[in-house]
């Protein structure tokens, strides 16, 4: 093989799963032969700026064992901040979530623009129901199912779904916080497991919010 046959991208801070890959240990010597990607072409600054503050104090690596950082790291447009809303209970969340959706399509962005991303299937199905019980046409994505942007519908999927797509809008329901995710590793698993499980878990927070490209909301239950 040549010297330039094999070309990676990768980025440790979307990691949303506990599984780590060195490259060097695979025989893939990447030393002084990387370069960091430091413009967001999709985020507004100030979604970008609230996603990568969910992962400060978080150890993430650069794929080959050593420490990475988003020092420099930025957008190139800007918009409203984040719509970060608390809840006590699903029933008092149902309104925000109506009335962010409403406003949304008010603004001008079509359904199939938008998403809710909840954390498990669960929950998902609850958001389906609760935008078709309001008329709204929807497009459930899951492993068996992609996104057609024609297709129209706001999509609903988990948080894991939608790694890799992007929408005008995004909300993020039903959350709870990274450690409500993780404490059931506390008891039977060692103290490393658990920093690298709720590093996953914060992880997969920036994913989703940075899924967004002009709107996000991220609406907080509040732990009883």
């Amino acid at each position: 093989p040549g010297d330039i046959d094999l070309f990676l991208v990768g980025d440790a801070h979307q990691r949303i799963y506990r599984h780590k890959v060195v490259l060097s240990r695979i025989g893939i010597n990447i030393q002084g032969r990387g370069r960091r990607l430091r413009v967001n072409y999709r985020t507004t600054d100030e979604i970008r700026r609230w996603a990568v503050a969910q992962l400060a104090n978080c150890s993430i690596d650069d794929l080959d064992g050593q420490p990475d950082t988003l020092v420099g790291y930025q957008s190139l447009t800007h918009g409203s901040a984040p719509d970060v809303r608390t809840s006590k209970t699903t029933a008092q969340e149902r309104p925000l979530i109506e009335q962010a959706i409403a406003q949304l399509l008010a603004d001008g962005i079509p359904q199939q623009g938008i998403c809710i991303a909840s954390r498990t299937n669960a929950d998902s199905e609850r958001y389906e129901q609760l935008c078709r019980g309001a008329g709204y046409e929807v497009r459930r994505l899951s492993s068996d199912a992609g996104d057609d942007a024609d297709k129209p519908g706001i999509r609903i999927a988990t948080m894991h779904r939608v790694k890799g797509l992007e929408f005008d809008a995004m909300i993020i329901a039903g959350y709870k916080g990274p450690e409500a995710y993780t404490e059931r590793f506390a008891e039977d698993e060692d103290a490393g497991v658990v920093v690298d499980t709720l590093t996953s878990e914060r992880s997969l927070l920036h994913v989703a919010a940075t899924r967004a490209k002009r709107y996000l909301m991220v609406s907080i239950l509040a732990k009883s």
